[in-house]
């Protein structure tokens, strides 16, 4: 398996951290300790992944295995993280990230904080809501997603895979479905925000019913989305890798998405996120 040069990537929304090559529990002099933990000490002579999800860590881990590095494995990482767990991650999230780069010897800061819309200002709140910016789900207090823009400069930047290849597995997973866990079950079934949208009720309660714990729960409209992404890609494919990317990425940005039977925006990109159900 190739080695990349990066040694440690780490984020916050994604939460997920890959590092590679990896040495476990190195200290300064040289010298290794299992300190003391509840959880086993884990090692390593080639890479280490951790994620708050199973599904996440596996996609990554899939990448590295197949040729990817650090930067490849940790989109392909998030993407899987925001259908697996949208409580806490989600397709129109934000990202900040901290990148090492052990060749530049160099640590470069990514702030995909989500911006306000270009039409979102003062006068225009002053002149339609008396001046002030809903705390709400709405979309008049939302920003915009900042994640896909994220994942767009790791894989131009460092990146050596295709969005085609690095979601792959998300895809799949959004599909085919997974073994809902406890926790986003209750989050779902607890969410008032959510059942306010036609759209989100028809993702999030499948058949009119909260998903339970161990029900296989898909989301195919965010399949379909980042499907969009990986078309667009293809199809700017002959202008170059850095052209192709680029394609994908205004995809999400510059074009539309809708329900192939409603007129209404898809709710995989909702800026409502199930993300903030839990504190609803």
């Amino acid at each position: 398996m190739r080695r990349s040069p990066i040694c440690l990537l780490g984020a916050l929304l994604p939460s997920l951290l890959v590092a590679n090559p990896l040495n476990a529990q190195e200290k300064p002099d040289g010298s290794t300790t299992s300190g003391r933990t509840f959880r086993p000490v884990v090692r390593g002579t080639q890479y280490a992944v951790s994620s708050m999800k199973q599904e996440a860590t596996r996609a990554a881990a899939r990448i590295l295995e197949a040729g990817g590095n650090a930067f490849d494995a940790v989109v392909a990482g998030q993407a899987v993280l925001a259908l697996v767990n949208p409580e806490a991650n989600g397709l129109g999230a934000d990202a900040v990230i901290l990148v090492y780069h052990a060749g530049e010897k160099r640590v470069h800061s990514i702030n995909a904080e989500g911006t306000a819309p270009k039409l979102a200002t003062i006068d225009w709140y002053n002149k339609h809501n008396g001046g002030k910016i809903p705390n709400s789900d709405g979309l008049l207090c939302a920003s915009l997603p900042g994640v896909i823009d994220a994942w767009y400069v790791l894989l131009d930047r460092w990146g050596t895979m295709t969005f085609a290849q690095v979601l792959e597995q998300a895809i799949d997973v959004a599909e085919n479905g997974f073994p809902i866990g406890d926790g986003l079950a209750r989050a779902i079934a607890g969410s008032k925000k959510i059942q306010k949208y036609p759209t989100s009720r028809k993702v999030y309660f499948p058949g009119g019913k909260a998903p339970h714990p161990g029900e296989i729960f898909r989301n195919v409209d965010s399949a379909r989305m980042l499907r969009k992404l990986v078309e667009a890609e293809r199809a700017a494919a002959g202008q170059g890798r850095r052209a192709a990317l680029r394609a994908a990425r205004d995809r999400f940005y510059k074009k539309p998405f809708q329900n192939p039977d409603s007129s209404r925006p898809s709710s995989s990109i909702r800026f409502a996120q199930i993300r903030h159900a839990a504190n609803s």
